[in-house]
């Protein structure tokens, strides 16, 4: 049996997935120790015939699955539901990982330390790659850090780490939102990881700069208010409930009046 599963939703995919598999398929690690699992929701069209070539290009084992309803955070817990491996890796359609990714991620995550790598944004494959504004996070902090205030970059998205099943547990993806399930779902699955601890200095999860993305399409404010509300009442849950922490907490709902701030401004 596999030791990692790569979790890939994609919707109406476009030619950076082939970039993406590519990127998998060229991984360090064992072709026994991981699976990947992709999932196509909504349109199937061409798009699915077009998912089958590729990955009949390719030497890793997969389960391939669609899915008709439409939506990231439906197709996440569905891929969480439906592999079976100790680890688990999430991995946007759109971005790639370097080669020695799911190795180093493998050797420094348990059941209750999180394995995190660098980031790197890009547009186009062959421009200069830039550090994301996590990086900074990831340079200041110790090859070790506890669950705290100075890790909470870490825990924004779900992508760019590698988690043991037993920290997500009955945690699932908010289906409800289509911006914020990320961030909202790592805060939930924080109570169950005792670490955070970094791959290396020369392992990267790259992430495309792309027009079009959920998170980069035109905002209503009247949406960005509601949703806001949402997610402040959904942290503000985890404050009374004593296996999280508090001042982490309170962090995420700054961030996200913050981030109301900004886009309204």
């Amino acid at each position: 049996m596999s030791t990692v599963a790569v979790l890939i939703p994609t919707y109406r995919p476009g030619n950076y997935l082939q970039c993406c598999l590519q990127s998998i398929d060229r991984q360090t690690l064992d072709r026994n120790k991981f699976k990947v699992y992709i999932v196509l929701n909504g349109p199937k069209a061409e798009f699915e015939q077009y998912i089958l070539n590729i990955l009949n290009g390719i030497s890793f084992k997969y389960e391939y699955v669609y899915l008709e309803q439409a939506g990231v955070s439906n197709a996440r817990n569905k891929l969480i539901d439906i592999s079976t491996e100790s680890f688990i890796t999430f991995v946007d359609d759109d971005d790639f990982i370097s080669e020695n990714y799911l190795q180093s991620l493998l050797n420094v995550t348990s059941e209750f330390d999180m394995g995190v790598s660098d980031i790197r944004n890009f547009t186009l494959k062959n421009e200069n790659f830039k550090k994301a504004n996590i990086s900074r996070g990831y340079s200041n902090n110790k090859k070790i850090e506890r669950v705290n205030l100075k890790t909470r970059k870490f825990y924004s998205d779900s992508c760019a780490k590698m988690m043991h099943r037993n920290m997500i547990k009955n945690v699932w993806f908010d289906t409800k939102l289509k911006i914020g399930e990320d961030s909202l779902f790592m805060a939930k699955v924080s109570r169950n990881i005792k670490n955070v601890v970094k791959s290396g200095d020369n392992v990267f999860y790259y992430v495309r700069i792309r027009q079009g993305s959920a998170s980069r399409s035109h905002i209503d404010k009247v949406e960005l208010i509601k949703r806001t509300f949402y997610l402040c009442k959904e942290y503000s849950k985890l404050l009374f409930d004593s296996r999280y922490h508090k001042l982490f907490i309170l962090s995420r709902i700054a961030a996200t009046l913050i981030h109301l701030k900004r886009i309204a401004e």
